[in-house]
């Protein structure tokens, strides 16, 4: 799945929801909520780095390229 595909999803749960809750339809509110969560839990396990600092993501490359040098000389 891609990120886009899954922010479209989130979009779509959330803004049933926002209408069954205007519609005082609170089952469909909650289930789209529901989904919304699911989706959004997703999207966090799915695309961990996109959430990390950007100073994490610097040091796990750093370590990547420091690995990768020790793998040529040796």
């Amino acid at each position: 799945m891609s990120k886009r595909f899954l922010y479209v999803i989130c979009a779509f749960f959330g803004a049933v929801a926002v209408v069954g809750a205007a519609e005082s339809d609170w089952l469909l509110a909650a289930l789209m909520g529901a989904g919304l969560g699911i989706t959004v839990a997703l999207v966090v396990h799915a695309y961990p780095n996109d959430i990390a600092p950007p100073a994490d993501r610097r040091h796990e490359a750093t370590q990547r390229r420091k690995a990768a040098k020790a793998s040529a000389r040796s």
